[in-house]
């Protein structure tokens, strides 16, 4: 849009959103590495939605690796805007939603279980009690462990840093000066430059590219003929 809607710009909620929007074009402007990972890594997931899955038994995880993209863009979003909290809680789910999708395709019996979360209390309590991430990450580490193990670690970090009210959510840049006999602590919204935003922009990369290797396993002859192990392999140097 060439010019804003009227009353643009006039509340505090429309500033802060042109706010981050500048932060976005600096971001874009300035760290061509940053935006070279995620347009690789979203070319990935789009060569896996658009050709890896079709005809394929394992369509049905189809439906999380496109929510695993969507989510995936939407942190692209908040980490070049400079949200990096808020990035953190949604790195965890691009990798949740990578999980599911990895489990139900491990674990085809289970969709049946899954689709019936809400038919009754039996249902849901089943559901809290198969679907357990802990779980899922040791299906992961039975056909691959390196990747286990990364998407242990993120999944962590991602709790750490903003998924949850943690410790180091709450003080990642938290600072505090007397002010005569009382204390003033400041924090950020934004963090668009220092070791929180180096943090955040790098723990988007490896959790897209988690998420897309996550399926590499039980796909590996498609992968290979798409070249999305390349792309992977690519994608990783580095990270």
């Amino acid at each position: 849009m060439e010019n804003p809607p009227e009353r643009w710009g006039a509340d505090e909620v429309t500033k802060f959103l042109d706010f981050v929007r500048n932060n976005q074009f600096a971001t874009f402007a300035n760290r061509h590495d940053i935006f070279g990972r995620y347009i690789d890594t979203d070319i990935g997931f789009r060569t896996l939605i658009n050709d890896g899955l079709q005809h394929s038994k394992l369509w049905f995880s189809g439906f999380f690796v496109t929510r695993a993209h969507s989510v995936f863009l939407a942190t692209i979003s908040a980490t070049c805007s400079a949200q990096v909290v808020e990035a953190h809680a949604l790195n965890r789910v691009v990798l949740e939603q990578a999980f599911y999708g990895f489990y139900l395709a491990y674990k085809p019996e289970l969709r049946e279980t899954w689709l019936k979360r809400h038919d009754d209390d039996a249902s849901l309590h089943e559901v809290r009690r198969v679907f357990k991430i802990a779980d899922m990450l040791e299906a992961l580490r039975a056909v691959d462990a390196v990747e286990a193990d990364a998407a242990n670690e993120l999944y962590r970090r991602a709790i750490d840093y903003g998924a949850h009210p943690n410790e180091r959510a709450l003080t990642h840049d938290l600072r505090d000066e007397k002010a005569g006999e009382d204390t003033r602590f400041d924090t950020d919204y934004l963090f668009p430059q220092g070791a929180a935003f180096e943090l955040g922009y790098k723990t988007t990369a490896q959790t897209g590219v988690c998420a897309l290797a996550m399926f590499r396993p039980l796909m590996k002859e498609r992968y290979d003929m798409l070249d999305l192990t390349g792309r992977l392999d690519h994608l990783k140097k580095g990270l």
